[in-house]
């Protein structure tokens, strides 16, 4: 069965409306609305691993607020994971938006949204630094098992230092990559940069969005009745 490709505007566009939802729908639809789409579109696309790993954090959240009914010492922090839960299905689609799109489709794609250049740039960035943020912490965790560096609760302040400046000086490096990476590809050219992925708005695009708004007006309109 061939996988979805979607344009990663539709992504984007998704992960921007699906939480200001929150505003003007009933939440309790939204949560299960989001669930099911999510669902539909990490199968579709083939992000099975990421659909799992979704499911099961969402999952455990919600055995976690279902014991806090019982358990009541865990009832604030069962209430601040009734708020996170919400953007579950919005993290899944965000890290199959990560996973099945290079820089350059991420930028021939926003490019097209007449949009400024440096708001391109910088989501682009953002959206690819943040598995390079967790393969760094790998290599910082390594690093400290090489040496005999425990990362022990009984000093969580010590055990953070180590991952937290290390961290910090990578960045600073990696900063200076991305910053040459992109000036070597022209990303600072007054003229509209071409590009091998050519990232058009086809048919199936304009469907997945067309039933996502229509299920958020559908919800809208049923709980104003």
């Amino acid at each position: 069965m061939p996988k979805l490709k979607l344009n990663p505007i539709v992504l984007i566009v998704i992960n921007i409306l699906a939480p200001s939802m929150y505003i003007f729908l009933n939440g309790s639809f939204l949560k299960i609305y989001l669930v099911i789409f999510a669902t539909v579109l990490l199968l579709a696309m083939g992000c099975y691993k990421i659909f799992l790993i979704t499911a099961l954090v969402y999952a455990g959240m919600e055995g976690i607020i279902m014991l806090s009914s019982i358990f009541h010492p865990i009832e604030s922090f069962a209430l601040f994971l009734v708020v996170l839960q919400q953007s579950v299905p919005c993290f899944g689609l965000v890290f199959a938006l990560m996973k099945k799109y290079s820089s350059a489709e991420l930028l021939s794609s926003l490019e097209t949204m007449r949009i400024p250049r440096t708001l391109v740039v910088a989501v682009t960035i953002t959206l690819k630094y943040i598995p390079t943020f967790a393969r760094e912490f790998k290599y910082i965790r390594e690093s400290m098992r090489l040496r005999g560096i425990p990362f022990t609760l009984r000093r969580p302040v010590k055990s953070f230092q180590y991952f937290v400046v290390p961290q910090l000086f990578r960045c600073a490096a990696l900063s200076e990559e991305v910053t040459a990476a992109g000036l070597v590809k022209g990303i600072d050219a007054p003229i509209k940069r071409t590009s091998y992925f050519e990232q058009k708005f086809r048919f199936t695009d304009a469907l997945i969005l067309v039933l996502f708004i229509a299920g958020l007006i559908g919800g809208f309109v049923w709980y104003k009745k």
